[in-house]
């Protein structure tokens, strides 16, 4: 029985316009379409890691926002003809690994966690499933062919090519914790976005959002992490220059007068000058409103293909110690 591949590479998060599936176990045989159903209109997030073909390095294109490719995505994941395996543990060797593709979604009740289904495609034609139970079920493995092999890898380039696009995900983890599923992923609320798109042109887009503290604002609920010390997490390549987290006590949710916005109850910045640099760990505090901004910097524009700004919003509930 050969081992089962957990490869350390960075896998970046792209938000979709896919839906959650409530409490269906799957993938069932030969039909990914319940996962990726609408539901609610409940944000579902797909990461996309490419592996090199020709060796045994992996390199690591970004996905980015799932927008005119998705439809690709979902058609070639879908029509898949899959076949299961007797042995759901009995894969090939992880240097045939062509392709990783990880669905997560903020749980549906109160997001107490991250419901998540890795999958890993091998050049044989293997299919490895795997994550929560809740949302991926039981482990298991698929035989599919060439054909469908090839259009879903089709489908995943197309989205890497795409990666620069717009901000992506920040993923908020527990490190400390054996739960890599506890936390959340979050979308990015505010923006201010320029890139060079895949016909090399520069485009640009700002999107304004309320304020966290704003009664309308939309922003995730984290309650289950397992320490207070939790990692703000963003792709390979997308490590910001600059981060600002503001926090407000949760009391103050609907008051957005300028005494109440300039007299945060905490305040953290950090420059970041290299490629490198970055430290996500934060400090997090419970029943607070949580306001971060990220920055990607001008000057590295021709060498990254973007630059700008992000919001992200969360707010904690009572939090573990």
């Amino acid at each position: 029985m050969k081992a089962k591949a957990f490869l350390t590479a960075a896998i970046v998060f792209a938000a979709c316009l896919f839906s959650s599936c409530g409490d269906n176990r799957i993938p069932a045989e030969n039909n990914f379409s319940q996962m990726l159903s609408a539901d609610g209109g409940k944000s579902v997030f797909v990461s996309v890691n490419l592996l090199d073909r020709d060796n045994e390095a992996t390199t690591v294109k970004l996905g980015g926002e799932l927008s005119s490719y998705s439809d690709k995505l979902v058609s070639a994941l879908t029509s898949a003809k899959l076949s299961e395996n007797p042995d759901p543990y009995d894969l090939p060797a992880p240097d045939s690994m062509l392709l990783q593709i990880e669905i997560l979604r903020n749980d549906s009740e109160a997001q107490r966690g991250m419901d998540l289904c890795h999958m890993e495609f091998f050049n044989d034609g293997t299919l490895g499933v795997f994550g929560t139970e809740q949302f991926c079920g039981e482990e298991k493995s698929y035989t599919l062919s060439v054909n469908d092999m090839n259009k879903i890898i089709r489908a995943a380039e197309q989205i890497a090519d795409d990666r620069t696009s717009c901000p992506p995900p920040m993923r908020i983890t527990d490190p400390l914790s054996s739960y890599s599923h506890s936390g959340a992923v979050i979308d990015a609320a505010g923006i201010s976005w320029s890139y060079t798109d895949s016909d090399s042109r520069e485009q640009s887009f700002v999107a304004d959002a309320l304020h966290p503290l704003d009664e309308y604002a939309s922003f995730v609920k984290i309650n289950r992490l397992f320490s207070t010390s939790a990692l703000l997490e963003f792709p390979a390549g997308f490590e910001p220059d600059k981060i600002k987290i503001t926090g407000w006590d949760i009391s103050q949710k609907g008051d957005t007068s300028s005494e109440t916005i300039s007299h945060p109850k905490t305040e953290y910045e950090n420059n970041f000058p290299g490629t490198g640099d970055y430290t996500g760990f934060y400090q997090l505090e419970s029943n607070t409103v949580y306001y971060v901004t990220v920055t990607y910097d001008d000057t590295k524009y021709a060498e990254r293909g973007f630059a700008g700004t992000a919001d992200y919003y969360f707010e904690t509930g009572e939090l573990s110690e």
